[in-house]
């Protein structure tokens, strides 16, 4: 029987599916998968995503706020690769290409975070969330950044030119820091605002 949950449900399946699948093609080379791949932010927030419509598919029917906290997490964190591939990466770094210079690009930088707002905006139940989901959102991006800059230094390596204190100074990485917590804080508040009014008028 169609239904709008069982359509829901098979969004969330299918979606995983292409986000899944354009990931490993984006961390696939000359038909090698590379487990360095995983050190990018853009993978890791699209597995996020992926593995997040899939537990939201096995916990659909489920009472508990574990649900929306998943979605919050995912919705920032696949927000927080669009925004920050498309529109400070792309502008700044020559080697950064467009993301409809490829199929997986496209999935990983843009579609991915589609997907994930479309699901929300479409299907999620409003109402759910409080301004702890704003926690929710920044974990993953501050866990994140915090990892790679206490090691990067050790292991040689930092992901992004705005991470890397050899590059642009110590200072210069905690601004960068600083706007794009805002950023996510700022995302965060108002996916929560918006969803407390939408759930207010549903209740109407």
């Amino acid at each position: 029987m169609l239904t709008k949950q069982n359509i829901h449900r098979a969004y969330l399946l299918i979606s995983a599916f292409i986000i899944l699948h354009g990931t490993i093609l984006l961390m696939s080379s000359g038909g090698t998968f590379s487990v360095y791949a995983l050190r990018m932010y853009t993978p890791l927030s699209n597995y996020l995503v992926a593995f997040s419509f899939i537990a939201m598919f096995f916990l659909y029917n489920r009472k508990g706020k574990m649900r929306s906290y998943i979605s919050a997490s995912a919705i920032v964190s696949i927000t927080v690769t669009g925004l920050v591939y498309n529109l400070i990466l792309v502008p700044t770094i020559p080697e950064a290409e467009m993301i409809l210079s490829d199929y997986p690009n496209f999935v990983t930088h843009f579609f991915s975070m589609v997907l994930a707002l479309f699901n929300y905006f479409f299907f999620e139940k409003k109402g759910e969330f409080t301004y702890k989901h704003i926690l929710a959102g920044m974990a993953f991006p501050f866990v994140y950044w915090i990892v790679f800059i206490s090691i990067g230094g050790m292991i040689d390596f930092f992901p992004y030119f705005f991470m890397n204190p050899a590059q642009i100074g110590w200072g210069m990485t905690f601004i960068w820091f600083g706007i794009i917590l805002t950023v996510i804080a700022v995302l965060g508040f108002l996916l929560v605002r918006f969803d407390k009014v939408r759930g207010r008028k549903a209740k109407d």
